[in-house]
């Protein structure tokens, strides 16, 4: 497995990476469809490199060069300016500009006209978000992604963990300092939990659970620019499949649940698969032979099957 960072994207002198992987034992001459992903984190946290090897490994297998793109993190930049605009950006990129830069720097080829987005949680998101371009993506695969933003169930406090320490507010607000947005962050859990020790990963927590998240970083409350359900109705919506965990509780199943129907009652191809008593974030310890890592391959396969 070969990889190498690009610059996408350059604005406000920030600088925007992706990953690009491709395979080094790959000696056929046929053009490799693109895959592109986007991490999770609920646009305030995570990174490119959030991509879990084996998953990237199974791209690979199935033919794909992959691209793990970062966006910009609110919230000290909107929802749509930031992670919105940047995955659009990201996905545009990999379908015009990759295939010549690959083939120069490779010696890959690259088809930018089949090309197909997945995203885990937010990522889940900004992947489906992908349908608005004017050439879309063939195909889309949503895991555990975050829809259907204006429910009140993103605007509802849950109740704290028990012996939860209150957090400093002088402390997590350390995240209205990076004025210049920052392109990657901590990931959302680490061994022992979430790191409440890191100023982003805390103001994240604490916003979620005061049920502030989606009024903080939708600005101007125009969700219909990025919420992916907007797009649902509006037919010859991209094939997508959805896979959920039904003991989510971050992202409740139900919305995956709303997703399918609604895409498919518009004659568009959709697929769900609920996984029986799986939480958010499910296959970030799946190997190869354990179940919950054959499902995330059926989705890499109805990818691979569409391109």
């Amino acid at each position: 497995m070969e990889r190498r960072e690009y610059t996408f994207k350059v604005v406000d002198d920030v600088s925007i990476a992706a990953d690009v992987y491709w395979s080094s034992q790959d000696n056929s001459n046929a053009k490799c469809p693109i895959a592109v992903h986007f991490h999770g984190g609920s646009f305030v946290i995570g990174s490119k490199r959030m991509l879990q090897k084996a998953q990237i490994e199974k791209l690979l297998e199935l033919g794909f060069v992959v691209v793990s793109a970062n966006y910009r993190l609110c919230p000290t930049i909107s929802l749509y300016d930031g992670p919105v605009t940047d995955s659009l950006d990201a996905f545009k990129w990999a379908q015009t500009e990759l295939p010549s830069l690959l083939k120069k720097d490779a010696k890959v080829e690259v088809d930018g006209t089949r090309a197909v987005a997945l995203g885990h949680s937010c990522g889940g998101a900004l992947a489906l978000l992908t349908a608005s371009l004017p050439n879309p993506p063939l195909a889309i695969l949503d895991m555990y992604g975050m829809k259907y933003l204006k429910d009140p169930a993103y605007n509802t406090p849950s109740p704290a963990p028990p012996n939860a320490q209150p957090l400093d507010p002088s402390f997590i607000n350390q995240v209205y300092k990076d004025t210049s947005p920052p392109t990657n962050g901590p990931p959302p859990m680490g061994p022992n939990g979430p790191d409440f020790s890191n100023y982003r990963v805390a103001w994240m927590f604490n916003t979620i659970g005061a049920g502030k998240l989606m009024q903080t970083i939708v600005t101007d409350g125009n969700f219909d620019r990025i919420d992916p359900a907007s797009l649902f109705s509006k037919g010859k919506f991209p094939p997508t499949y959805f896979i959920h965990g039904t003991a989510d509780t971050l992202v409740d199943q139900e919305f995956s649940q709303r997703a399918h129907n609604e895409v498919k009652s518009h004659g568009s191809e959709s697929h769900l698969v609920l996984i029986e008593g799986a939480g958010h974030g499910f296959d970030a310890a799946a190997q190869p032979g354990d179940d919950k890592f054959a499902v995330i391959c059926r989705g890499f396969e109805f990818l691979r099957n569409h391109v």
